[in-house]
């Protein structure tokens, strides 16, 4: 009888551990899908930025995710919003039905995202002579 009830303790046990191998294997696996569908989402939305970027606004982009990522991560945030990520796929649909896109963003948008981010207010120097002024300094002399 004790034998009987050690082989049933084992056989319950066992069950257990069965149970909790699944959860484990269940959970890893809707990791994975997860991860596949950020990845898939991360590149559709780096196609897009390829199609609507033009080319030297593109690369300007990647330059400044290499060199200063948390400039460039605020700078997609003001490009990228969540709805474009949410709608990614309509608008991949609407992009290929067009053919393409008309008019690209160009670098000077990306260079403005980026001083706007980096705090960097636009200054117009005025050189006399020798001097370079700002503007309001060259203007307040006069």
């Amino acid at each position: 009888m004790n034998n009987n009830n050690k082989d049933l303790d084992q056989h319950e046990l066992e069950k257990i551990r069965l149970r909790k191998l699944k959860a484990l294997m269940e959970a890893k696996k809707k990791q994975e899908v997860v991860q596949e569908k950020i990845i898939s989402i991360s590149e559709k939305v780096d196609f897009v930025l390829k199609l609507v970027l033009s080319p030297d606004a593109y690369s300007y982009l990647n330059n400044l995710k290499n060199k200063e990522p948390h400039i460039y991560h605020n700078v997609y945030n003001e490009i990228i919003s969540p709805d474009v990520i949410q709608n990614i796929d309509y608008l991949l649909a609407i992009i290929r039905k067009r053919g393409g896109v008309p008019r690209k963003i160009p670098v000077d948008a990306i260079i403005y995202l980026e001083r706007k981010v980096k705090g960097i207010k636009g200054k117009i120097q005025v050189k006399r002579g020798d001097d370079l002024m700002d503007l309001s300094s060259f203007l307040s002399k006069e």
